[in-house]
């Protein structure tokens, strides 16, 4: 495995062997005899790993630790040692090292232990650059990642209504982003606007009629399921567009505007542009970049580290069929992000009968949270029969009433 190592020893044969052992193994070594020469190396975002001796004239292996989390306290330091103890040993793993090496240390076990270092820190720089592209891309972006042509002309599309004045229909099979859109094209417009919306299956009779626009600014009204628009809700939206010139519409249904009777979009001489959403199947060769995108999003609520997807797990994405669309992948990539949580919240320290009940309380504890403490729907989701779902709420202490909203 390809990757970069700063080495820190202050024996010139002990030395000279380690990176020889290193770069057999595919990896790039700077090697240094001790912390004033390496510290030119120690810097945030350092594409490597770092591994160093503890036992050093001047300043000491902890003293490149102490330099490395100052600088990036995700720099992995292994630190090694000829005078092993307990109590070194300990304040190596409490003060952040990565790894504590005895010398001297069989090349199969440095090797594994830089190499897992070298990956880990890979994937942290790979979290870095992505997070920092969609803290510098737009709407569309983080909304509807993907370098596939099907996911690029969503998003052109979604830029161009955003900078123009014209209504908007959006349309396609739920669960395509439709509502996200929404936003999308709100955020991407040139003036600030003031974002309204409202759903038809769910908005009373006289709901439209209700709305006012935002006084000396313009604004958006996205209107969900208006293939469900009574004959008074049509009438009212009638008038309202008459009404307020600075009112843009953003309508929002399964059917293209062709198959909405009605409801009179366009039929004053307006202008409404219709784009069309594809399918997860259509967008089938960036299903792993929205996953990871999906995953992303999902470890940040859990508050832990972005773990490594193996290529197994993209080939699965990319092999099964996903009708659910974004709704699907988004419920399969929190569920990949809370089993990783149980890993790395201490697989090392915990059996696997403890791992499996960590974990089945995260997918209990987090299926009420989706149905805000609705026992029966959460046990409903989770295929279990109510007597079941109480008994495993009972085992773990939970109690559906603190997961309500308020």
């Amino acid at each position: 495995m390809s990757g970069q190592v700063l080495l820190i020893e202050d024996d010139d044969a002990l030395r000279a062997s380690l990176a020889q052992t290193l770069e057999l193994a595919d990896m790039s070594v700077i090697s240094t005899v001790g912390y004033v020469q390496a510290k030119r190396s120690i810097r945030a975002n350092f594409p490597g790993v770092i591994l160093s001796d503890i036992r050093m004239p001047h300043q000491d292996g902890f003293d490149v630790l102490t330099a490395a989390r100052s600088a990036d306290p995700d720099l992995p330091v292994i630190l090694l040692t000829g005078h092993s103890d307990v109590p070194t040993a300990m304040r190596a793993m409490k003060e952040g090292a990565y790894e504590y090496l005895e010398k001297p240390v069989g090349t199969e076990r440095l090797v594994d232990v830089v190499s897992r270092a070298v990956a880990h820190r890979q994937l942290v720089l790979k979290s870095r650059r992505i997070e920092r592209a969609l803290e510098q891309s737009d709407a569309a972006a983080r909304s509807f990642p993907g370098s596939g042509p099907v996911s690029s002309a969503l998003r052109t599309a979604l830029r161009r209504v955003a900078a123009a004045s014209s209504h908007v229909h959006l349309y396609g099979p739920k669960g395509t982003g439709r509502k996200e859109a929404a936003f999308a094209i709100n955020a991407l417009s040139p003036e600030p606007r003031v974002f309204r919306t409202l759903n038809l299956i769910t908005a009373s009779e006289d709901a439209v009629r209700r709305l006012a626009g935002a006084e000396g600014a313009g604004w958006d009204l996205s209107l969900k399921n208006v293939e469900h628009a009574t004959p008074r809700q049509i009438e009212d939206l009638q008038s309202l567009l008459n009404s307020d010139p600075a009112l843009r519409l953003i309508s929002s249904s399964v059917l293209p505007l062709s198959e909405l009777e009605g409801l009179g979009l366009g039929e004053d001489g307006s202008t409404v542009v219709e784009i069309r959403f594809p399918t997860l199947d259509e967008r089938r060769e960036d299903l792993p970049e929205i996953f990871e995108n999906l995953l992303r999003l999902a470890i940040r609520g859990l508050d832990t580290d972005m773990p490594e997807v193996p290529a197994s797990v993209f080939t699965e994405l990319l092999t099964r069929t996903w009708p659910g669309n974004l709704p699907e992948l988004r419920e399969h990539a929190t569920t990949y992000a809370l089993g990783s949580r149980v890993q790395s919240d201490g697989a090392g320290q915990r059996t696997l009968a403890e791992q499996i009940d960590a974990f089945e309380k995260m997918v209990l504890s987090e299926t009420l949270k989706k149905v805000g403490g609705k026992a029966a729907e959460a046990a409903r989701l989770l295929g279990l029969p109510r007597n079941t779902f109480y008994d495993r709420l009972a085992r773990f202490g939970l109690s559906p009433r603190d997961f309500r909203r308020s």
